[in-house]
């Protein structure tokens, strides 16, 4: 089954109290989209209830009469959790940006005035290139360890570059499931690892089929020198698990003989990051020459404070945060402050989501060190692949490999 193409128009829900604005975008994109539009913040909240199943994603201006957008998205994800959530804002604070992540988890924010063109092409990355899923499916815990232990997980490899040359720095990996993609995103698929203790059995088995790959990433992503460095996302409610953590030391020990140097990628947006428990295993792994990064940073509430800890060896800078920050200042200077802050600590940072070179030209006149995204290839399958893999490679989104948040695993 071909995901990626549709027989059909994706339905988009535009939200601005500018009627003007609202029916020349009708005009311009009615012959790509359904554009259902709306003047009325409490009116499209009415629509969105009686039609759960129609929209494929919701745009949305920052300042409307009844409530901003902000107010208004975060209502919406209540209804329609799985759909694009698009903010326009205008020329407004980075405290307020971060609060339209943060509450209500936009997954792209466009600065006003905004081309119908360049509002095409965000829809098409959410939506042409991506697959939809209903809300109304869900998928368990269960699902995903039967998955998991009938073979239905599987790796790929996306590589990093060093800023100045773009010469290959190494690679992140990344897990698919090739067969539950065919009914559920990937966001749905690591929403459900949070609270239960299956994040371990997906993460030990990602460590599995790495070392069984040891030979294959090392031809592909290594230094004759220096070996293939390789990241791996990791739970913060793995990290509280000191007999997890053991297991990850030990792992890393052998990679190492195989020529791999394994590091580990940790989420900043849970509150578990700030943990005792987790303190006190991160510096153990640190004590065992493991680095560790902060990920998704700018993207939560913990960056900051995070920078505080002596554990961290660099940060990945969110996605998001690397897109916006081509049209909008205020995130610029977020960036250049994050990189002087942590070269000045001795952190490595990496850019994520680079997908053109002007992007990559301005990261690198930032000074960044590292960078991963499109613009440097796609997800890479580690063995020969099949038309999923193929698929899964190129057409899925770059959903954060998300490291669950607010998990009690035992």
């Amino acid at each position: 089954m071909n995901v990626a193409v549709r027989t059909f128009r994706p339905t988009i829900l535009m939200v601005d109290d500018d009627e003007a604005l609202l029916a020349s975008v009708a005009r311009a994109l009615s012959g790509y989209f359904t554009i259902v539009t709306r003047a009325s913040a409490k009116c499209a909240l009415e629509w969105l209830m009686a039609n759960k199943t129609r929209p494929h994603a919701i745009v949305a201006d920052l300042v409307m009469p009844e409530m901003d957008g902000i107010q208004f998205l975060q209502q919406a994800r209540k209804i329609v959790p799985d759909v694009a959530r698009i903010l326009l804002s205008g020329n407004v604070s980075s405290v307020s940006l971060r609060d339209a992540i943060n509450r209500a988890m936009v997954s792209r924010i466009l600065a006003k005035p905004v081309s119908v063109r360049a509002l095409k092409m965000v829809l098409d990355r959410f939506i042409s290139n991506a697959p939809f899923f209903p809300s109304s499916h869900a998928v368990s815990p269960a699902l995903i360890n039967r998955a998991i232990k009938n073979g239905g997980q599987k790796i790929v490899a996306q590589r990093r570059v060093h800023a100045q040359d773009f010469s290959l720095a190494g690679a992140e990996i990344l897990t698919r499931f090739p067969g539950l993609q065919k009914r559920f995103s990937l966001e749905q698929i690591f929403e459900a690892c949070e609270d239960h203790s299956v994040i371990n059995l997906l993460t030990s088995g990602m460590l599995d089929m790495v070392d069984q790959a040891a030979p294959e990433l090392d031809a592909r992503f290594g230094n004759a020198d220096k070996g293939a460095r390789i990241s791996v996302n990791l739970s913060p409610c793995s990290v509280i698990n000191s007999n997890f953590v053991r297991f990850l030391a030990r792992t890393a020990e052998n990679l190492r003989e195989k020529n791999l140097i394994l590091e580990f990628e940790i989420t900043e947006r849970s509150a578990r990051v700030l943990s005792s428990e987790f303190i006190t295993n991160a510096r153990y792994l640190k004590s065992e020459g493991i680095a560790l990064y902060i990920d998704d940073f700018g993207a939560g509430n913990n960056s900051i404070a995070l920078l505080r800890h002596d554990f961290f060896g660099g940060i990945k800078l969110d996605r998001e945060l690397t897109w916006r920050m081509m049209t909008e200042s205020l995130d610029e200077s977020f960036v250049e402050w994050t990189v002087s802050v942590a070269h000045q600590q001795g952190l490595v940072v990496v850019a994520e989501g680079v997908e053109d070179q002007a992007t990559a030209n301005r990261l690198r006149m930032i000074g960044v060190d590292e960078m991963q995204g499109y613009f440097f290839g796609y997800p890479e399958s580690l063995n020969p692949a099949t038309e999923d893999d193929a698929w899964q490679d190129k057409e899925a989104t770059e959903c954060t490999e998300m490291s669950s948040s607010g998990c009690s695993c035992p």
